[in-house]
């Protein structure tokens, strides 16, 4: 790949300062004259009938403007009962302990919490499904739905009297039985990861007001602007082009902002009450009534041969969704996951999305892709230590490469991947190669364990729109979210493309009104496919730009140079035009000479780009209380193209704090009435920096796809392997395995003293 000037370089964010000053604008920054409190009602209940709601004393409260509930919600043809995005309110059926069942819009937030504890509703208590496990057995009752459902496979599910299975599939492949009789070495467990927060600072906001009686304008934290906005349209049955929806910063999101789900209740409160309405959860309902990542329970038998060649992969996986079914496809994403990276003999995996009544599922950084490969992983290991192999080795040993295909359904040949470049980053590294003692002088226990991990990185359509400003600079107005430092990489993307400096660039976030489609933020699929509609409107600008240069100065293209101030004549320098000079020219009111300099780049990732990372990490435990110190964690990822480094850097890194946190901290917890127990930061453990060691990081390019200069997704990949790691790590320090998560001081103390 030829040399870049600007891509590849570790720039400073270009918010930072506005971030650092605190200019940037959030939700919780909107005010509007008149603007109104927004409140909801939780359910007290995790599985209720709701026979009836009684309004008339908090809309007697002076102060109140609008009381709402599930009779409110306009008839809409799309409405379908087992869509968490259109069970904002309640109807006939509470469903998880903080649904909510009414909302209200008053002067001020004391005025709102008064409403909420005026509103009688008359509850019938029902008996609450809380285990997949449970959940999964014929005789178990079904988490109830406002109407019958009549489609597809949760039909075919009810057939087979399964009420709460949403969706069933088997992925099977080779003799299993002859692999089976064929393996020297066999490990069976069973996996159990529970549900988890996705830890953003920022609480989920929305703002919505009603500027005409046809329109309405909101402003919410959403990964997903466009997403949300034609949420709240099928929801509420407005036409998509009756909503503007401005996107604000997001204070972190991680996927649990991907689509909004409270902008529509915001919505119907202002409409109700004729006034704008801002509604804020507050850390506990944050906890209760959003969308948190999924609790996984994995039985999984793994068999290889006295070589290292893995024979079977043998499992069945359920998958806690919640109350409500999720818009993205979650029975095929761990076996998928775990059939991306090795060659296996023969496989049988058995899925199922399973409704219990927790809130429903979120998405969240690599959703389900660590809990795919916390099983597999712990497994190859157990297989390594059986057979007396390297891990890394058994690792290499059966790797999917290029020259081999991937397993049915798919059944394409493997794309150019750098799995076996981040495995060898590490197997090369000290940290992997230095003796480590089991037992220290001092008693404690030490272990050193390694994981991979895989991600496809989502390929959405994109587009931008660039324009060349008075002032010469080009600005890029955007329909994107900037979570983590993207508009920097986006700027660098579009100086390498125009052939200027980044400071020469704007980045301009606009609403869904004024901007081109933009995908959501998120999926690791910002630089590889809006990354590549910058670069696209990049050069259709320069094409243009060149084009209208070569006219005015009356040189071939071919012969032009474009720099900092303009476009100039490469072998006589001092003959130039400037770009506030080109601008001039296609706008002058009376006397233009072209038209004005605009480029659009629209497009759609065709190739795939799975990304891989390898995490090693080294643990010491104290044998006498269980506790479990991380003290060094080493991530190699494969980025294709490190456009920005040093924001690179920092991905990796906020993603393995992440993983170590659901490996030895992190899980929300549930009381047998479905309650949750820890819904505060206080109660909910998650890792400061005073529980991390400093996360080392290689950066690996494998340039494949067509993303931006070779870049792949970055911010997923990341989360994936340090859990596995962090496992393997305490399994090889106390010789003994632990399958449920978090691996807590208490789960190591009884591993030890059993």
């Amino acid at each position: 790949m030829s040399e870049t000037r600007v891509v590849g370089k570790p720039l400073p964010r270009i918010d930072g300062v506005s971030k650092v000053r605190g200019e940037a604008i959030f939700t919780g920054d909107v005010q509007l004259p008149g603007m109104l409190v927004g409140k909801f009602l939780p359910s007290p209940h995790a599985h209720a009938e709701i026979l009836s709601i009684d309004t008339c004393q908090a809309e007697a409260l002076p102060g109140v403007h609008a009381v709402i509930t599930g009779a409110d919600i306009p008839h809409v043809e799309a409405y379908h009962p087992s869509s968490r995005l259109h069970a904002f309110l309640a109807r006939r059926f509470a469903v998880y302990a903080g649904h909510p069942v009414a909302a209200v819009a008053a002067e001020d937030l004391a005025t709102s919490e008064a409403a909420l504890e005026l509103i009688q509703v008359d509850y019938r208590p029902l008996s609450a499904v809380l285990d997949p496990r449970e959940a999964i057995r014929p005789e178990t009752k079904g988490v109830s739905r406002d109407i019958s459902i009549s489609s597809g496979s949760e039909a075919a599910a009810k057939e087979q009297n399964l009420p709460n299975v949403v969706n069933h599939l088997v992925f099977e492949d080779g003799n299993l039985a002859a692999s089976l009789i064929e393996s020297e070495v066999v490990v069976e467990h069973t996996y159990i990861m529970p549900p988890t927060h996705q830890g953003y600072v920022e609480p989920h906001s929305v703002v919505a007001h009603w500027d005409r009686t046809d329109h309405v304008t909101v402003w919410e934290c959403t990964q997903s602007p466009f997403g949300a906005r034609d949420m709240i349209a099928e929801t509420l049955g407005i036409p998509p082009t009756s909503i503007t929806l401005n996107p604000v910063e997001v204070g972190g999101a991680f996927g649990g902002k991907d689509l909004g789900i409270f902008g529509p209740l915001a919505v119907l409160l202002a409409q109700k009450a004729r006034r704008p309405v801002k509604l804020t959860l507050t850390r506990g309902e944050e906890f209760t009534s959003a969308n948190p990542s999924p609790q996984v329970v994995v039985h999984i038998k793994t068999g290889a041969r006295k070589d290292g060649q893995l024979t079977i992969l043998e499992g069945e996986i359920l998958n806690d969704i919640g109350a409500f079914s999720t818009y993205f496809d979650v029975v095929d994403s761990v076996p998928g996951m775990m059939l991306d990276k090795y060659k296996f003999q023969a496989w049988r995996l058995e899925s199922f999305e399973v409704w219990t009544n927790r809130a429903s599922l979120g998405s969240y950084r690599a959703p389900l892709a660590v809990n795919a490969a916390f099983p597999l992983e712990s497994q190859l290991d157990e297989l390594a230590l059986k057979l007396g192999m390297d891990p890394i080795a058994l690792r290499l040993r059966n790797l999917i490469l290029e020259v081999d295909s991937l397993p049915p359904p798919n059944k394409v040949p493997q794309v150019r991947v750098g799995s076996k470049e981040v495995l060898t980053a590490l197997a090369e590294h000290p940290a992997w190669k230095d003796p480590l003692l089991r037992k220290g002088e001092d008693g404690m226990l030490h272990g050193r364990g390694v994981g991979l991990g895989s991600w496809g990185s989502s390929r959405w359509p994109a587009s931008a729109v660039a324009k060349l400003e008075a002032d010469g600079k080009v600005q890029f107005v955007l329909g994107t979210i900037d979570l983590t430092g993207s508009y920097t990489s986006l700027a660098q993307i579009a100086a390498e493309a125009l052939g200027i400096s980044v400071d020469r660039i704007l980045m301009s976030r606009a609403s869904t009104e004024h901007a081109t489609f933009a995908p959501v933020s998120g999926g690791s699929g910002t630089i590889y496919s809006m990354g590549s509609a910058v670069k696209e409107a990049a050069l259709d600008l320069k094409a243009k730009i060149l084009q209208r240069a070569a006219q005015e100065l009356g040189t071939p293209e071919s012969e032009l140079g474009v720099n900092d101030e303009g476009v100039f004549v490469l072998a006589r320098p001092a003959n130039s035009c400037s770009f506030q000079k080109l601008y001039q020219l296609g706008t002058h009111l009376f006397m233009s000479k072209f038209s004005p300099l605009v480029g659009l780049g629209s497009f759609r990732p065709q190739k795939r780009s799975p990304t891989f990372a390898a995490s090693l990490a080294e643990v010491t435990v104290d044998p006498e209380t269980g506790w479990v110190t991380l003290t060094r964690l080493i991530t190699a990822q494969d980025v294709g193209k490190a456009i920005n480094p040093l924001s690179v850097e920092g991905q990796i890194q906020g993603g393995a704090v992440q993983s170590a946190g659901m490996a030895l901290w992190e899980e929300i917890q549930y009381d047998p009435a479905g309650q949750v127990l820890n819904p505060n930061w206080m109660d909910y453990r998650m890792p400061t920096t005073a529980d991390v060691p400093m996360i080392e990081t290689i950066l690996v390019e494998v340039p494949c796809g067509d993303g931006p200069y070779g870049a792949k997704g970055v911010g997923e990949p990341p989360i994936i392997p340090p859990l596995a790691a962090i496992a393997n790590a305490v399994a090889a320090a106390i010789g003994s395995r632990i399958c449920e998560l978090p691996i807590s001081p208490e789960r190591v103390w009884r591993a030890l003293k059993s």
